[in-house]
């Protein structure tokens, strides 16, 4: 699982720095349009709205693969032993439920039926099923995720804490660390 799951968590973190790069980008220029030369550029409005959800979904995959989701942390921490593994697996359960059902199966309806309609967006005219597949796309990687975890819970025993998860992930990236 692990030659999965570093590669990914390469991929997550470029792909999450460069959509933030182009978003800041994309809105610099939204804003020096609208109010320096007095047109504002309606397709930057929209790539930036897109960028948003993609940006939005991703993020939390993100914060999921490095356990700094509150909701999960604050039901298990003040567990010990059995009934922390347990309260860990149901979490973790949970989240995989919700990623399958909802981001998997609802989300690729949604892209399914988008692309049936052949829904378009206002400005760029780009099909809002490619928009929209972000949505089973993060649902894909939120349960290779929660797979992952499931399985040291279940074979290792182990609990992973949001400075156990990657203690590069954040650094590494920046330059910054060995």
């Amino acid at each position: 699982m692990k030659a999965i799951i570093t590669p990914l968590d390469a991929f997550l973190r470029c792909a999450l720095v460069a959509l933030a790069i182009f978003m800041v980008l994309t809105v610099t220029w939204q804003v020096i349009s609208r109010y320096a030369l007095r047109a504002p550029s309606s397709l930057t409005e929209e790539i930036a709205r897109f960028q948003l959800i993609w940006l939005g979904l991703l993020g939390a995959v993100y914060t999921f693969r490095n356990r700094m989701h509150v909701g999960i942390d604050i039901f298990v921490s003040p567990l010990r032993g059995k009934k922390r593994l347990a309260a860990e697996l149901i979490a973790l359960l949970s989240v995989l439920v919700f990623a399958a059902l909802i981001l998997i199966y609802g989300g690729g309806r949604l892209v399914q039926i988008t692309h049936e309609l052949d829904q378009t967006s206002a400005a760029l005219g780009v099909r809002m099923s490619y928009v929209y597949s972000i949505i089973p796309i993060s649902g894909i990687l939120m349960s290779l995720y929660a797979f992952h975890y499931i399985g040291d819970v279940i074979i290792h025993g182990k609990i992973h804490k949001p400075s156990e998860v990657d203690p590069s992930s954040l650094a590494g990236e920046l330059g910054e660390g060995t």
